[in-house]
């Protein structure tokens, strides 16, 4: 090998360690942010929570809404200025990781700041069937007794697996057992003409605004005609991402009016 070879060679071997070592670098950046959750993933928010009587999630569920107003679907008070409204299905797990570890900041900045409130639209997508619009009627039964919120966000701190069905009365009254809020409801599967008012309503609302992903996210200002697809500002619709929080926060301050 000549002297030129031998320095080419070299040069090959620098450029090839410069490059290796850049990938090395790139892979764990990358993977330090998944960890932080930094693409809306990161560890299971429900590892460390609470666990009474077999159920996850029942002191950081009271936590959250003690002091709240709660009207049917309804979370805030009623002269709140906008009304963020969210679309979920019970069964989807990018539903559940906002529920658990965005919607906490939500609650706490803008309704009980009485910025906004919140108005929960659960909706039944398709591959989860049957279980997730079972769980809607019982959850839609509850919001007749203003009991609707501490079951759906039992059921995100419990969530099984999307393609399997889980959502039925033994686990319903499981969740309920040790929670403050649920204390002396029999939740069920069985619809009832509250839930299935309100789910037509839903159902409605969905087609009209085009809603094929969860969780998905819509502002209304008070007032505004909640049945017209005009009144709505969309903010951010499906999949995992991370910051949901701020894109709300955004969206309610830039309602007219407030």
């Amino acid at each position: 090998m000549s002297g030129d070879d031998l320095d080419a060679a070299v040069r090959a071997g620098r450029r090839g360690q410069l490059v290796g070592g850049i990938f090395f670098l790139a892979v764990i950046v990358v993977g330090a942010l998944v960890a932080s959750g930094a693409f809306g993933g990161g560890g299971d928010p429900a590892r460390d929570a609470s666990y009474v009587d077999g159920v996850r999630g029942v002191r950081e569920t009271t936590a959250l809404l003690r002091g709240v107003e709660q009207d049917g679907i309804r979370l805030g008070r009623a002269d709140a200025p906008a009304t963020v409204v969210v679309f979920a299905d019970l069964k989807c797990s990018a539903c559940r990781r906002f529920a658990l570890k965005e919607q906490g900041d939500v609650v706490r900045d803008l309704v009980r700041t009485g910025k906004a409130n919140l108005e929960l639209r659960l909706i039944g997508l398709k591959g989860f069937e049957p279980d997730n619009l079972t769980g809607r009627n019982a959850a839609y039964a509850l919001a007749e007794q203003d009991r609707m919120w501490p079951l759906v966000e039992l059921l995100y701190w419990n969530q099984g697996e999307e393609r399997e069905r889980w959502i039925d009365d033994t686990l319903l009254r499981k969740l309920a057992g040790p929670s403050p809020e649920l204390r002396g409801t029999v939740p069920s599967t069985r619809e009832t003409p509250g839930s299935r008012r309100l789910s037509a309503e839903t159902d409605a609302l969905r087609a009209s605004l085009g809603v094929d992903r969860t969780p998905s996210f819509f502002v209304r200002a008070r007032g505004a005609d909640a049945s017209a697809k005009a009144s709505y500002a969309e903010v951010g619709r499906g999949g995992p991402l991370a910051d949901q929080s701020d894109r709300i926060a955004d969206a309610v301050a830039d309602v007219p009016g407030r």
